[in-house]
C-alpha cells in the first residue's frame, strides 16, 4: 500500500510539474505575440525618428502616418489576441502601452514635426529650444511607458513562471 501511495505522489508531482511547465510556456508564447506587435510598432517609429534626424521633410509625414496606422493595428490586433486564460494584465498593459506611443505621437512628436518643418528663415533658437524640449519629453515619455510596461510584464511572468529577458 506504502509503494502504491508513493507512485500515486510521484504521479501527482510530475502531472503538477508538466502542467505548470504548459502553463509557463503558453504564457511565454502569449507574451511573444503582443511583443511582436510591439516590434511592429517600434519598427514604425524607429523609421519616424530615422527622417527626422535626417531631416528628410519628404518622408516625414508618411513616416508619420503609418506609425499611426500601425498603432491602430497594433491595438486591433492585440484585441483579437485576447487575455490570457481570463488573465487581462498584460493584454491590458500592452494596450496601454500603444495607447501611451499614441498620445506621445500625436502630441510631442506632431509639435516636433511642425517646427521640423518650419522653413529655415523661422526657424530660430527659440524653435531649435522648442525642439530639444520635444525631443526630451518624447524620450522621457518612452522610456517611462517601457518601465512601466515591463514592471507589468515581470509581474505576468511571475505569476506564470516566466523570466522575460
Amino acid at each position: 500500500m506504502r509503494t502504491s501511495l508513493h507512485i500515486f505522489a510521484s504521479i501527482l508531482i510530475v502531472a503538477f510539474a508538466l502542467g505548470c511547465n504548459s502553463k509557463s510556456e503558453e504564457a511565454a508564447a502569449y507574451n511573444d505575440r503582443l511583443i511582436a506587435q510591439q516590434e511592429y510598432i517600434l519598427d514604425a517609429l524607429n523609421e519616424l525618428d530615422s527622417t527626422l534626424n535626417a531631416l528628410d521633410t519628404t518622408r516625414i509625414d508618411d513616416a508619420y502616418h503609418i506609425l499611426r496606422g500601425r498603432i491602430r493595428e497594433g491595438l486591433r490586433q492585440v484585441d483579437s489576441i485576447g487575455t490570457f486564460r481570463e488573465d487581462e494584465s498584460l493584454q491590458t498593459a500592452t494596450i496601454e502601452l500603444f495607447k501611451g506611443y499614441d498620445e506621445i505621437v500625436a502630441g510631442p512628436y506632431q509639435r516636433l514635426i511642425d517646427l521640423m518643418e518650419l522653413p529655415d528663415t523661422a526657424f530660430t533658437q527659440v524653435e531649435q529650444k522648442r525642439a530639444l524640449m520635444l525631443e526630451d519629453e518624447i524620450i522621457e515619455g518612452v522610456e517611462s511607458l517601457h518601465q512601466d510596461f515591463i514592471l507589468r510584464q515581470n509581474d505576468f511572468g511571475e505569476r506564470y513562471n516566466v523570466v522575460f529577458e
